[in-house]
């Protein structure tokens, strides 16, 4: 698992309509954790904020801090586990 692998999903969910539409069939953390393994992007939840974080600290305009919390909120959306 990494960083690394965080930053590149995100970017991912942001630049490729596809593989977002794929994020968007995908119900709950087992699901994910299958399509993370599918796209060899193995991440923690811990490491997504570390991504998250540094991305966000590089964002130059709202817009791209805007759509960086889209794809945090996406992302939350997916794991979310409905106990």
């Amino acid at each position: 698992m990494s960083i690394g692998n965080a930053i590149r999903f995100m970017n991912n969910a942001d630049r490729d309509s596809s593989f977002r539409k794929s994020l968007y069939k995908i119900n709950g953390i087992e699901e994910f954790q299958k399509f993370q393994n599918s796209e060899d992007l193995e991440f923690s939840n811990d490491e997504f904020e570390e991504a998250f974080n540094h991305l966000h600290s590089e964002c130059q305009f709202a817009e791209q801090a805007d759509t960086l919390f889209n794809l945090k909120h996406l992302f939350e959306l997916i794991i979310c586990d409905t106990k």
